[in-house]
């Protein structure tokens, strides 16, 4: 009895663990025959599918149309409330410095991440790391946030915490890209919920 014990507990983890990551679906036959037909999972339809987070590739920004500087950059979440902890997904062609601001629905300017230290490579790093002791957070007003990721090979200092204005804020970030040969700009869009 002893050696089925083992064996059995054995074959039930190994149940669990398989079971867990599977899921079963059962579709119709598409040619709607009575015979039995296997059919391989059929994609979410727009209407089916969920609103989780996806990755979607870096779009340059009107203001350096040409630059591919980034590799990936992805705000996690894209939805967030005010107090919440949100953070990026980031990874560049070249070794530099970080910049991330935020245009708010009222058109006040906030400084998210200033001159963050970013080694090239493949993989994505999370910005700012976990523990940081200046995470970023959810502000208010609600509605949608603009943001704007800056990429220079030496820090800018950025000051554009209170601008006001798309003007404004596009023209600052003009001026500190201006000094660099190469510089990129990435632009995304993230909401903040009402609780």
């Amino acid at each position: 009895m002893l050696t089925r014990r083992p064996l059995t507990i054995a074959l039930a983890v190994a149940f669990v663990l398989l079971a867990s990551g599977c899921s079963v679906t059962f579709l119709p036959p598409i040619d709607g025959g009575g015979g039995v037909t296997v059919d391989r999972p059929r994609p979410p339809t727009d209407e089916s599918s969920s609103t989780v987070d996806r990755p979607r590739p870096p779009k340059p920004s009107p203001l350096l149309p040409d630059d591919e500087g980034f590799r990936i950059f992805e705000i996690a979440p894209l939805s967030i409330y005010p107090g919440s902890q949100m953070y990026f997904r980031v990874s560049v062609r070249r070794s530099g410095y970080l910049t991330i601001s935020a245009l708010d629905p009222e058109g006040r300017v906030s400084v998210l991440v200033r001159d963050y230290a970013i080694e090239a490579g493949g993989s994505p790093v999370r910005v700012p790391p976990v523990g940081t002791s200046e995470p970023v957070q959810g502000r208010t007003p609600e509605g949608e946030w603009r943001l704007r990721a800056s990429w220079s090979p030496r820090p800018i200092g950025a000051r554009y915490d209170g601008l006001r204005g798309l003007d404004a804020w596009t023209d600052a970030i003009r001026d500190d890209l201006a000094r660099f040969d190469d510089a990129s700009v990435f632009e995304d869009v993230y909401e903040v919920k009402r609780r």
